[in-house]
């Protein structure tokens, strides 16, 4: 495979089709993997050094400067347009932490089998590049988004974020409130309880959100609550009591206002129209 490109993306070979993919940055998020020789760039301050086996991500509107490339530099990379990108994830709230923790740490060092994954990846973007038709590019977005969970997942099995939980950094903060709400959403949903176990103001954790990605801590808080409700009332055999005392509302009544405020139906009235178009399947 050579070189392969659409008005999308383009994934190409490095020295073979283009000297490095520097010609990409400020127009594309760029995604390499760097085979041998390396380079380095600074961001926000902080220098950072790839070499072989190393995966850099550098999203187009992270500022970098002083991106160089070793004469030697050989590797594997994929640019993209910002749009696609949108299109691909249409802004779910699982990718706002991904692209803010490859964000934060640029370059991460892979091992053989990571290697072998991310290639397989971009391989299967880039044999579905020339497709044009709306099946063609719907699959295009989903190979791109296994391309993205899998550079996620590689992240969360190294335990950046995590590792990183004391950080004072914004973006650092923001995924460890992520990581507190998939845990702990099912029966906490003030903005005090996870300011308090992130050693900060709920003032201050409401500002980190609303930089991160444009909505508040309370907004959070109901959106992950909201996917867990749905998701009980989807595919749970309990009763609509015993799901309002598994989420801990306060009673009946309250879970009943809050399900009909996010879902436009009372709980019953939900779960029956779930259970009338799973009977027309």
């Amino acid at each position: 495979m050579s070189n392969f490109s659409s008005a999308s993306a383009i994934v190409f070979s490095c020295p073979q089709d283009f000297p490095s993919p520097a010609r990409f940055y400020g127009s594309h998020h760029i995604h390499f993997i760097c085979f041998a020789g390396g380079g380095s760039f600074v961001c926000d301050g902080v220098e950072h050094v790839f070499a072989p086996d190393d995966l850099v991500i550098l999203q187009g509107d992270s500022g970098c400067t002083g991106l160089v490339f070793s004469s030697d530099f050989q590797g594997r990379a994929l640019a993209v347009p910002r749009g696609f990108l949108h299109n691909a994830h249409n802004g779910n709230v699982w990718s706002k932490s991904g692209f803010l923790q490859t964000k934060a740490h640029p370059v991460t060092h892979l091992d053989a089998s990571e290697r072998e994954l991310l290639l397989a990846d971009i391989a299967g973007i880039g044999d579905r590049l020339h497709r044009t038709s709306d099946f063609g590019r719907q699959s295009l977005y989903h190979c791109f988004q296994m391309l993205m969970y899998d550079i996620w997942d590689i992240y969360d099995n190294k335990a950046v974020s995590s590792e990183l939980s004391g950080s004072n950094d914004a973006a650092f903060v923001f995924l460890r409130f992520q990581e507190l709400l998939k845990a702990h959403c099912d029966s906490e949903r003030t903005v005090a309880w996870y300011a308090d176990k992130l050693n900060i103001t709920p003032r201050k954790l409401s500002r980190v959100c609303l930089d991160a990605s444009g909505v508040g801590a309370s907004d959070w808080i109901a959106h992950h609550t909201t996917i867990r409700v749905k998701d009980l009332l989807d595919s749970s055999d309990m009763s609509i009591e015993e799901i309002s005392d598994e989420m801990n509302f306060s009673s009946r009544s309250y879970f009943t206002r809050f399900v009909t405020k996010v879902l436009g139906a009372t709980p019953s009235e939900y779960r029956r129209a779930i259970q009338a178009k799973d009977r027309q399947r």
